[in-house]
């Protein structure tokens, strides 16, 4: 049965529709993008720059996006260097520019470069958040560097790697559980032969306390990296080691970092077959990683070759099939490929068309976590199969072009796919949104500037509500755990977990319950629905069902421009909370008749906007 996606919107845009204004805006050019219309996006921004009137402030963000397009999409470094010189030198935003630099000079393996660039953005941070972010940056360029060294059989180097190792365990000092500089310090750790950081940087990311005590699915792995890492100190180890770590990495996804540590202690020949195999699937994975991303980019261009790539890729599961000692001289079909990966590697994913894009894509991650679970909705009480899904070699061709959104899962009539790296940045985001004088201050900003805006325009004004309406959100959940009397670490644990809490209740019990509701209960109607319709409905549940509403809101009403049905589903949303309002004025504080509906949204108690999207709700009817 074909999967049904849900879209997790990581960075708020200004996408909603209004009416075309004379002049190029980046906010045009924003639609534009989200929309994959690269071209016209691009043309806009060439126009802004070209315009007498623009500020240095615009005229840096338009020159960084220019040259973000330039390098990811068209591969033109020079050009997007140039263009990053000059904002450089008109000054606005250095750290922002400097980190793009860092970022294109590490993808065009100028390693020495990024490094520089990366201490470059560091030093003009204006915040603990990015003076993380910077040695981020730069640690990635470390690890990349190391492993082109590794590819070419020259020796790396340590020092460089066991100084960025103190750098990454700094950032996790107050940032535990961060993706990125988890996954960092792991696959820098192994190059170093540090087992202590193997273990912090593997429980980091998953938020895994007490290594003795990991969850089930993850238990097995985390007893055999325990058992080689805790007295792991600068030695290589045995080869019958080397093994027991290479199969933990296996069994807890961690494919990526496998064949740099293999080719590192050059001892291939010594390991079993099973190990061989585990190895052989990891470089399958880079293959297909590297491969579909040129995929993607033509796609972008308009130049793809969707037959191509589909050869191609089944071209790739034949060979493995042939060379892994499990399924070699077995006769090859797709259905068999999809379960033996699953079996003896854990991955798992579709091809196909997304809600987003409806050429054919690739979603393929790795089971770390599944459990049943339950939820209740209008007396309907599915029970289904919650499997977390992560390391992923491709979310689709949506997440890889717009990069700050992503696919978050996918349902079935009996499960709930969730792709877990998606929301692991989420609580984080939100704490320093409340919490970081620099990021609040930026919220503030944009949020007293939609305030203050008197324009009618959906597309000027969708943004500002959005963050309005989150920070409302975070601030109450921040104030109720602050007033119970909790502080320090406590409150900051307890605020990521009350958030993972309410985003896991609506995003994927709610809305991913519904279509298991639907697909389960009523098949000939979800069979008829197009994908609209089908968004539309699970999206009325995200909120009716959610603790914290204003949340899943905020996400939906800067995505309504478009023929995705997504977009559709949302704009509906957005519509009804605009008829709601114009019924119900008498109800809403503070409600003016001088200003738009849409942008008097925020002004509805949770229980209100709770009330318009039942009384909307086709089931509850």
């Amino acid at each position: 049965m074909k999967p049904h996606l849900f879209l997790i919107v990581l960075v708020l845009h200004s996408t909603c529709a209004g009416a075309q204004q004379p002049e190029p805006t980046i906010e045009f050019s924003n639609r534009a993008y989200d929309q994959f219309d690269l071209k016209k996006s691009k043309k806009i921004l060439e126009a802004i720059l070209s315009m007498d009137t623009l500020q240095n402030e615009e005229k840096c963000d338009v020159l960084r996006k220019l040259a973000h397009q330039d390098w990811k999409y068209y591969e033109k470094y020079g050009l997007a260097k140039r263009r990053l010189l000059k904002a450089d030198a008109i000054g606005n935003a250095k750290y922002d520019t400097w980190m793009l630099i860092s970022r294109i000079e590490r993808e065009s393996q100028r390693f020495k470069e990024a490094l520089k660039a990366a201490t470059k953005a560091k030093e003009f941070a204006a915040s603990e958040n990015e003076v993380n972010n910077a040695s981020i940056e730069y640690a990635r360029a470390v690890y990349a560097f190391s492993e082109d060294q590794i590819e070419r059989r020259i020796a790396i180097d340590t020092n460089l790697l066991i100084e960025t190792s103190e750098l990454l365990s700094t950032v996790l000092t107050t940032n535990a559980g961060m993706p990125a500089p988890s996954k960092l310090l792991l696959g820098i750790a192994l190059l170093t032969n540090d087992g202590i950081n193997v273990l912090k940087a593997w429980q980091s990311y998953f938020q895994i306390q007490d290594i003795k005590n990991a969850y089930l699915y993850l238990s097995g792995s985390a007893k055999k990296l325990n058992q080689i890492c805790k007295n792991w100190n600068g030695d290589k180890l045995a080869i019958s080691e080397q093994m027991i770590l290479i199969d933990a990495l296996a069994s807890s996804r961690f494919y990526e970092f496998i064949p740099s540590y293999v080719k590192k202690n050059n001892n291939e020949s010594d390991y079993t077959q099973e190990i061989k195999d585990v190895i052989t699937y990891s470089r399958y994975l880079k293959e297909i990683e590297k491969k579909t991303d040129a995929y993607y980019r033509l796609i972008a261009t308009e130049q793809e070759n969707e037959a191509a790539y589909i050869e191609w890729l089944d071209t790739k599961r034949k060979k493995l099939w042939n060379t892994l000692s499990l399924t070699s001289g077995k006769d090859y079909n797709e259905s068999d490929f999809l379960n033996e990966t699953e079996k003896h590697f854990g991955a798992r994913g579709f091809t196909g068309g997304t809600g987003n894009y409806s050429g054919y894509v690739l979603c393929l991650g790795h089971i770390v976590n599944q459990e049943k679970a339950k939820v209740e909705q209008y007396g309907y009480q599915p029970e289904f199969t919650y499997t977390q899904i992560d390391m992923m070699v491709s979310n689709g061709f949506s997440s890889w072009f717009w990069e700050d959104k992503a696919i978050g899962g996918w349902a079935t009539d009996n499960e709930i796919i969730r792709v877990r790296e998606v929301y692991l940045n989420g609580p984080i985001t939100a704490w320093n949104t409340v919490t970081e004088a620099v990021e609040r201050k930026k919220t503030e900003e944009t949020i007293n500037t939609f305030l203050n805006n008197s324009s009618t325009s959906q597309l000027q004004l969708s943004e500002g509500l959005a963050v309005l309406l989150r920070f409302d959100a975070l601030i109450d959940l921040y104030d109720g755990l602050s007033l119970s009397g909790l502080s320090g670490q406590e409150l900051k644990l307890a605020f990521f977990s009350k958030y993972e809490q309410y985003r896991t209740e609506a995003s994927i019990l709610a809305h991913e319950g519904r279509h298991s509701i639907e697909q389960k209960y009523m098949p000939e109607e979800f069979a008829k629905w197009n994908n609209e319709e089908r968004e539309f409905r699970a999206k009325l549940s995200q909120i009716i069902f959610a603790t914290e509403p204003r949340l899943e809101l905020a996400g939906m009403l800067t995505n309504v421009a478009g023929n995705s049905g997504h977009a559709k589903a949302n704009k509906r949303i957005v519509d009804i909370a605009i008829e709601w309002i114009k019924l119900n004025k008498e109800k809403i504080t503070e409600y003016s008749d001088d200003k738009p509906e849409l942008s008097q949204i925020h002004l509805l108690t949770i229980e209100q906007i709770k009330e318009c999207y039942q009384q909307a709700d086709p089931l509850n009817k």
